[in-house]
């Protein structure tokens, strides 16, 4: 084979073009996974990460056996999370998931949204106001037990 002879320079500057080629290729196919990384992080640190719960628990540990009245540190607790919620402006999802067929006094339903009126009752108590709060309640949920969650 003949050819002409090629500058030394241009076998370097092609392989730093290949490299560069799979960097851009290998940054964009991170792109998605950065921003978990990034939600991760912010919210290990006490930044905001978005959709976080605030609160995540049975609605047992929160409530006396059969009614919607909060105990003592569950309404304090409440108290505190609405003062931070107003403090940092958000709009909070209350989720009333499932059901307590234990009671006598309430239908199972009623029960789950009377003790979601209360989270909320108690969630204004730290200063946030009604029109910075939501309540869910899905349909479907299991069958025994009932579970609060708060979302930002």
């Amino acid at each position: 084979m003949t050819g002409r002879a090629v500058p030394r320079w241009a076998l370097s500057f092609a392989d730093l073009m290949l490299l560069l080629l799979c960097f851009f290729v290998m940054l964009y196919a991170s792109t998605a996974n950065m921003r978990d990384v990034a939600a991760s992080t912010r919210a290990a640190f006490g930044g905001e990460a978005s959709a976080a719960a605030l609160l995540d628990g049975d609605a047992a540990a929160m409530f006396e056996p059969g009614e919607a009245r909060l105990v003592a540190p569950a309404r304090e607790r409440l108290r505190a999370i609405g003062a931070r919620a107003h403090t940092s402006g958000w709009t909070l999802t209350v989720e009333s998931i499932g059901r307590d067929a234990t009671t006598r006094r309430f239908d199972g339903w009623e029960l789950a949204a009377a003790r979601a009126a209360a989270v909320v009752r108690g969630l204004q108590a730290g200063g946030l106001a009604e029109d910075r709060v939501e309540i869910a309640m899905p349909s479907r949920g299991p069958e025994t037990g009932q579970r609060l969650t708060i979302r930002h």
